[in-house]
């Protein structure tokens, strides 16, 4: 993984930003000055604008021109980082200048230049030092004739060296050696605001000294705050008299950063994901809104790359390209918005907590309540709002902004962060919030043959996520290649029956979606003969345990055709034509008859509908084996469990009812009544716990005028109370 760096560039060759020309000019400028008088120059930019790269650059066009030259300039980068108080500063100035110098060269020439530099640096330092010997708090305390005798010493040190006698000094040689020095001093915007106030007061003191140029790189902005808060003066004045020349950095065009970043970003995608697809018209709006607004500088570039970089590879199999860069961009330069989305999962996903609390806001005001949270943790709510209404679909509407053509199928078919899951995923930063990933289920409709598709959707359904995996296919049915479509469709119906048909209030179940997505996937199938050998065959390899479930799809065929229960004919939904569904028919007939003559049925999923399918078309058959089977008391028992439905309310309180009406010339609810209470409840265990429920349940509905008033809680307390009774 190839992280974008920080570091400023060295040389043109490097330069993104079209600074090359720019910092050439300045270089040639700086080489060719041949004023005997100091100079000032000053190039301001913000943060992150390429300043020391600009001065590299510089730097190598004054080298490159004077490569040939025997007198080049000498250029000194003075970092005053370290340094204790202004005079210290001052003397540390000298001593990199010196030394700069000295390593230079060693002619004569040079040699006079330190000299004449060591000469006036120590008479700085020696007046620094008497200074600070007079006013440390120790001295105040001696006698006076003790203070009188140190500055009687520094008035003779004063008097021997004579400083402007150095000064004057230096100056000449300076002059006559004709040696242009160029002192850079860059990143003055980072110090503190008193270390900037020093910089230019060493500037001002030192500035004036022939053939030294002066090269400061500043934020303007930062350093007139900085001067103007310990001075207490104007610091745009202050800085006009200190800075001869000044150059601002020419401001980088949004069209050459836009161009920069698209390009090392595709860059970043290509090392990681070479097949990434994009909706292009979800990302110029993504672009528009969530990323370019935030994006000034080269630096902002790097820095949202290298986090997109390492999110990337971890998350790109589950998240939506789009989605991921723009969380990022604002995760790295807005983290205040960033973290308020992570924290209100609920206002910006379609949740179930989303839902209910939509109902109770006062909708008129929503939006300037939202306005006014942005406002309160520094956000700038225009772009804010874009951000999230651009996003998140739900929140658009929420605020009247409603996002035109996407639905809760298109989130979710192309991962988008809206959806609840892939959000938790990825602001959780934990993939296990996805229950089954994306590259699994490509596998299933891609590649996997049909042995590891029935084994892979059977320990989904084990682990309890076939619903998840359902919605999931059921929005990528378009994607699956016409090939795979037989296959998937068959396997979906013949695993029909593992799948749970318990559901929530006003929602559907694992079971019921399964079944929609097997008539999707279908109805993909061009050729009308080729769905109908699909269905075909799956009836032919129909088990006991899939009898009832393959019999309610094809009742929904039936109920197309108008055929049965079926009022009216609805050509649009039927798969196959009424020829072949006849034929269907027989089929299913034969195969239910064939497994009857050796197994009984009554406890298959979906009997009722098997029963009534059956009965429609074998009459006599299927009234003969009922009554057969129900001359067994157990058979009773199981029957009533059978044939129960269950009924949800709207507080999810689970109840169960009785259809016995279609059964009544074969028994009675008295009868079945007198059965149950009559077994042995020591033998409850040959019931699964949901048949138990389901025998309770029909006892207290008994003398019920409604059969949906007694809960599942209260069935559950009259089998433990069978159960204490009998043990």
């Amino acid at each position: 993984m190839n992280y974008n760096s920080d570091k400023p560039i060295e040389y043109s060759e490097q330069d993104l930003l079209g600074r090359t020309t720019f910092s050439k000019q300045l270089g040639e400028a700086i080489y060719k000055y041949d004023g005997k008088d100091g100079l000032v120059i000053g190039v301001f930019g913000k943060w992150g604008t390429g300043k020391t790269s600009i001065l590299n650059m510089v730097v190598n066009e004054i080298n490159l021109l004077s490569e040939n030259e025997d007198n080049r300039p000498i250029i000194v980068n003075f970092s005053p980082w370290n340094y204790t108080d202004k005079d210290n500063l001052i003397s540390i100035f000298f001593d990199d200048l010196r030394k700069k110098i000295k390593f230079n060269s060693n002619n004569e020439k040079m040699k006079q230049i330190v000299k004449a530099i060591d000469q006036y640096s120590g008479v700085l330092n020696l007046l620094s030092y008497t200074s600070v010997v007079i006013n440390q708090n120790w001295i105040m305390m001696l006698k006076y004739p003790l203070k009188y005798f140190y500055q009687y010493i520094r008035g003779k040190i004063l008097e021997d060296t004579n400083l402007a006698k150095a000064k004057t000094n230096l100056e000449k040689v300076l002059v006559k050696s004709n040696q242009k020095i160029i002192v850079i001093i860059d990143d003055i915007d980072r110090l503190t605001n008193t270390q900037i106030r020093d910089i230019f007061q060493l500037v001002k003191q030192v500035g004036n000294f022939p053939n030294i140029i002066y090269v400061l790189s500043m934020d303007r902005d930062v350093v007139c705050r900085a001067l103007e808060s310990v001075h207490n003066i104007d610091g745009a004045e202050y800085l006009e008299k200190i800075v001869q020349i000044p150059f601002e950095i020419p401001a980088l065009l949004k069209p050459r950063l836009r161009e920069i970043f698209l390009k090392k970003l595709e860059d970043t995608v290509n090392t990681i994901n070479d097949n990434l697809k994009i909706d292009k018209s979800y990302w110029s709006e993504v672009f528009a809104n969530c990323i370019e607004p935030y994006i000034k500088t080269l630096r902002d570039v790097n820095r949202v790359i290298n986090t997109f970089q390492f999110r990337y590879k971890i998350l790109y199999e589950e998240t939506a390209f789009e989605d991921m860069v723009a969380l990022t961009t604002i995760e790295v330069l807005e983290p205040q918005l960033y973290q308020w989305i992570g924290r209100h999962k609920d206002l910006l996903c379609s949740t179930y907590s989303h839902s209910f609390s939509a109902l109770l806001r006062n909708k008129s005001n929503y939006r300037k309540e939202i306005v006014d949270e942005l406002e309160k943790i520094g956000i700038k709510t225009d772009t804010g709002i874009k951000f999230l209404t651009t996003l998140f679909p739900v929140f658009a509407d929420d605020i009247h902004e409603h996002k035109v053509g996407y639905t809760s199928s298109n989130i979710r078919e192309t991962m988008r962060v809206a959806q609840e899951e892939r959000f938790d995923s990825y602001f959780m930063f934990d993939l296990k919030e996805i229950p089954v990933s994306r590259n699994l289920i490509n596998d299933c409709i891609n590649k996997m043959r049909v042995e590891d598709l029935i084994a892979t959707i059977t320990q989904i359904n084990d682990e309890g996520n076939i619903e998840y995996f359902i919605d999931e296919l059921r929005t990528l049915v378009e994607t699956i290649p016409y090939e795979r479509l037989g296959l998937l469709s068959s396997v979906i119906l013949n695993k029909l029956y593992i799948f749970s048909n318990n559901s929530g209030f006003l929602s559907l179940s694992a079971y019921n979606k399964a079944e929609f997505l097997a008539f999707d996937i279908m109805n993909r199938i061009n050729d009308e003969s080729e769905r109908y050998s699909l269905i075909k065959s799956v009836v032919e390899n129909t088990n006991k345990e899939q009898l009832g479930t393959i019999a309610y799809f094809i009742n929904r065929i039936e109920l197309s055709h108008g055929r049965l229960a079926g009022k009216e004919e609805h050509i649009e939904k039927q798969l196959i034509n009424l020829p072949h569904l006849i034929d269907i028919e027989s089929r299913y007939i034969s195969k239910i008859n064939e497994i009857t003559l050796s197994e009984a049925i009554i406890d298959i999923r979906e009997f009722n509908i098997a029963f009534y399918l059956w009965d429609c078309l074998d009459k006599d058959r299927a009234q003969t084996y009922l009554k057969n089977i129900l001359k067994d008391d157990i058979n009773v028992l199981k029957f009533i469990c059978a044939i129960a439905h269950d009924s949800i309310s709207s507080n999810n309180d689970v109840s169960w009812y009785f259809p016995l009406d279609q059964y009544s010339t074969y028994i009675s609810k008295d009868i079945i009544y007198e059965k149950i209470q009559e077994f042995d409840k020591r033998k409850l265990d040959i019931f699964t716990f949901e048949e138990q429920i389901k025998l309770a349940s029909f006892v207290l509905n008994y003398d019920q005028s409604n059969h949906h008033n007694v809960s599942e809680e209260e069935a559950k307390k009259l089998v433990n109370d069978w159960i204490n009774q009998w043990s």
